[in-house]
């Protein structure tokens, strides 16, 4: 009998307890971080709304950004920092549309600062904002993705801790997603609300967390703000990886340590959702190899420790993002196969529903806890879509299987920025297939 019981406390602690836990314990150990931020805050009292401003060089890679590189630029104009302390570099990646006469048109509305375009033809992201860079003359250096909106406030809340933190070097904001187009229908709209609460907990849970324990994992390249003297003293953004981002977080961290990396929650910018689920995979499989190859890169950061309080534990995060996707997904997808092993169709049916009301409650604690600590604006978006909690699960279970995908691209495939979706990388797969057959055939070879 006590062999049975092991056997069942073993099946079911690896695939069901063991991944429960680890988000439940996640969730709590991120509130509990944040609470202590913000009691250390409270202590040490409010930064100085005096702040001495410094020139700020502003590095924005483009391709193809027809549709969203006015908005990025005029965001910079309407910024509550000094216009003639903004150098505003554009690094134009091999664009075929309109993307230069917006910048064109831009640059002649009234601005006080620089506003400059270089053009690399085509050479990469990374490459385009090191180019940026070298170009950068003031003493803080900022980059900022072309379809990104930064709020009036962002850059005057950066430079404020910067000026009341002399160790901090290197820093991102927080990432909201923009509403979706009422016009774009059903799907964009889910989507752009899943986003909205995912990044939510992300960066306001999530990053300040890290941040007060200096396990900051990644700069968002949407948004990052460096110090010049501590950029410029690493390799900068290197196109060894698909995510270049975390390569440079990385980089900082080893040469300056994990205490200079921080996320600053009022430094806000605005993201376009992601158009659709295909362009969402192809975001999530990217993501997923670029912490795979960025940790191989940095096998020196590799720690087995997976207790440790403070500084990055890689090897932890590698564990709870790649190794427990298997048994997150499990439940899913081998459930429904109990029954034909004869459980009871109840059984099963109930098992899965207790298991999907314990995420829809991690997901509602998250929200309430940032709701509590976010601004109007994003309260009163999480009422008017409060409901949209009740599907974070399964959201974050497409997630997972996104992810899984990119583990096992990173392994089969070389490195790409761009990554097809599923159905596309089928058919290319089918008609790669079926060129080869045809070019064996006995008759093409006999010519």
């Amino acid at each position: 009998m006590s062999e049975r019981v092991w056997g069942l406390a073993i099946y079911w602690g690896v695939w069901l307890i063991l991944p429960v836990l680890v988000d439940g314990l996640t969730t709590l150990v991120q509130l509990v971080l944040v609470v202590l931020r913000r009691w250390q805050a409270r202590r040490q009292g409010p930064l100085p709304t005096d702040v001495a401003y410094r020139g700020i060089s502003i590095v924005i890679p483009v391709y193809n950004g027809e549709a969203t590189l006015g908005g990025c630029l005029e965001s910079l104009r309407q910024q509550r920092y000094p216009q003639e302390l903004l150098q505003v570099i554009v690094v134009d990646n091999g664009s075929t549309d309109r993307t230069r006469d917006v910048f064109e048109a831009q640059r002649q509305k009234p601005f006080r600062g620089q506003m400059h375009w270089i053009s690399i033809a085509g050479r990469g992201k990374a490459y385009a904002l090191n180019a940026g860079f070298h170009l950068a003359g003031y003493p803080y250096l900022c980059n900022i993705d072309a379809d990104t909106v930064i709020h009036p406030d962002a850059l005057y809340e950066m430079v404020r801790h910067f000026e009341a933190n002399p160790r901090l070097g290197a820093a991102t904001g927080a990432i909201e997603v923009l509403p979706a187009d009422p016009n774009a229908g059903t799907q964009a709209f889910l989507i752009a609300e899943c986003e909205f609460q995912e990044y939510l907990v992300a960066f306001w849970l999530g990053r300040q967390g890290q941040t007060l324990n200096d396990s900051l994992f990644t700069l968002a390249g949407a948004f990052s703000f460096f110090r010049r003297d501590v950029l410029l003293k690493t390799e900068l953004y290197d196109k060894q990886t698909v995510s270049e981002d975390t390569d440079v977080t990385f980089d900082v961290r080893k040469r300056f340590g994990g205490e200079r990396l921080a996320c600053i929650p009022e430094a806000i910018v605005y993201v376009t959702p992601t158009p659709s689920w295909r362009a969402l995979y192809a975001q999530r499989v990217r993501w997923q190899r670029g912490q795979i190859e960025v940790a191989a890169v940095h096998q020196d950061l590799l720690d087995t420790s997976l207790f440790r309080w403070r500084g990055l534990a890689l090897g932890r995060t590698l564990l709870i993002d790649h190794t427990f996707l298997f048994p997150r997904l499990t439940w899913s997808f081998l459930f429904p196969a109990l029954i034909a092993l004869g459980y009871p169709l109840s059984l099963v049916v109930g098992a899965m529903l207790i298991i999907y009301l314990f995420y829809v409650l991690i997901a509602a604690v998250s929200t309430v806890a940032v709701y509590l600590i976010a601004t109007d604006e994003i309260r009163r978006r999480l009422r008017a879509n409060w409901w949209i909690t009740l599907l974070m699960p399964a959201y974050r279970m497409l997630i997972f299987v996104y992810r899984l995908a990119g583990s096992i691209v990173a392994l089969a495939e070389p490195a790409e920025w761009r990554v097809r979706d599923p159905w596309s990388e089928t058919v290319n797969a089918l008609g790669s297939f079926w060129r080869t057959a045809v070019r064996n055939l006995p008759f093409r070879r006999a010519r």
